[in-house]
């Protein structure tokens, strides 16, 4: 219990000096700025199941995926599009 009767700094706040007022004002901005990062230190681990995890799904994924035809992918784009817009990218090319 002495954490908990650490945070009771005073009894009342307006009756302090502006002074004690400033003091206790950072001293609480620093206590909870320390606890906000030592929380987000704390939710970047990773247990060991989700390392395992990861490592069962990084290695079957590699093995199983085939690379695609980027001349395949490219006619299956220009299809999509209407004369127009290929007329339009035509004019963005450099004419030698």
């Amino acid at each position: 219990m002495p954490q908990l009767m650490d945070r009771i700094y005073c009894t009342d706040f307006l009756s302090m000096s502006e002074k004690e007022q400033i003091q206790m004002i950072e001293h609480i901005r620093g206590l909870r700025t320390s606890a906000l990062t030592a929380a987000q230190l704390k939710s970047k681990r990773v247990t060991k199941s989700a390392m395992k995890n990861i490592a069962k799904r990084a290695g079957s994924k590699k093995g199983k995926k085939m690379m695609k035809d980027p001349t395949k992918a490219a006619t299956n784009a220009l299809k999509k599009l209407s004369p127009e817009q290929i007329a339009a990218i035509i004019k963005d090319f450099p004419k030698e």
